[in-house]
């Protein structure tokens, strides 16, 4: 991948965008991917591109929860914000992106805008889509999939990612996912810094005190981390050194299990809110966390 090529590729107009009915509105209003969003997480840094890019550049390890919210935030703006909000924000992704460029550990050069790791980004959120309604809910059919897959690579239309890079259907998607795991992803110190966030997840707010915050954070985070670790593909697991044991995958399974059965009692609207409302309330988060940071 030429590390110095830019992703802006042609404006597609509102209408490119799926609308409310969609499977695109049902899944990324599902709250239930919160559990399994550091998945995703890894995925994109595990690119050697987006890890360089995120280990000399992000405040992630600073500030894990406002990054974490920020990229909600964004997928917000683009699915369920007005034409006008969702152009801006592709804008604003390009413009952030354009600046990010060096040179990473293993002497080759990076730059926010490549074309293959812009479009990998955009990719590894339908994968989470698709994970977390196998592992949480109703897993989708091969031809859901493929709708929400078309879909979703509408709204990468709107991001501005390069058709070229964005597989033409789910089946050539499944190819390329494949291959990339197997192939391009690799260990780096933006992955140990995820792995090290998930399992020990940093105190955002210093009025909690320590005794309080600890004990809650050692739990969610051991579950948390089993959680993303699981639905990951092994081939994946094996080539960021990550072990993974029978007795995990029993854990796992038992863990997806339990939460699969507590959900599915719950009313709709917990797990899968109003648009507007993630929209609003991940707004009114950044903000905080972002002072808090500050």
């Amino acid at each position: 991948m030429p590390a110095t090529a830019s992703s802006r590729g042609r404006d597609p107009g509102p209408a490119a965008r799926p609308g409310p009915g969609s499977l695109t509105w049902r899944c990324a209003s599902d709250t239930r991917g919160v559990l399994v969003a550091p998945a995703a997480l890894l995925l994109q840094v595990a690119h050697p591109v987006v890890g360089a890019g995120v280990a000399a550049h992000s405040n992630f390890t600073a500030a894990p929860w406002a990054r974490l919210f920020r990229t909600m935030r964004s997928v917000d703006r683009v699915v369920f914000g007005s034409d006008q909000v969702a152009a801006a924000e592709g804008r604003r992704l390009q413009r952030l992106h354009a600046g990010i460029r060096g040179v990473d550990p293993a002497g080759r050069p990076y730059h926010g805008l490549d074309p293959g790791a812009y479009a990998w980004v955009h990719l590894t959120l339908f994968q989470l889509f698709v994970d977390v309604q196998r592992v949480f809910g109703e897993p989708l059919t091969p031809s859901q999939q493929g709708t929400l897959y078309l879909e979703w690579r509408q709204v990468g239309r709107v991001l501005r990612v390069r058709d070229e890079y964005l597989p033409a259907s789910w089946s050539d998607f499944r190819l390329h996912f494949d291959d990339t795991v197997a192939r391009v992803l690799e260990a780096n110190q933006a992955v140990d810094d995820v792995l090290t966030a998930v399992a020990h997840p940093r105190n955002p707010f210093p009025a909690v005190p320590a005794r309080v915050w600890d004990p809650v954070a050692c739990r969610a985070g051991e579950l948390s981390r089993l959680l993303s670790l699981g639905v990951l593909p092994p081939v994946l697991r094996q080539r960021l050194g990550i072990p993974w044991t029978t007795a995990d995958q029993e854990r796992f399974a038992r863990q997806a299990y339990r939460l699969r059965s507590v959900l599915a009692a719950l009313p709709r609207p917990v797990v899968s809110i109003p648009p507007s409302m993630p929209y609003l309330l991940r707004a009114r988060v950044v903000r905080t966390l972002g002072r808090v940071a500050a």
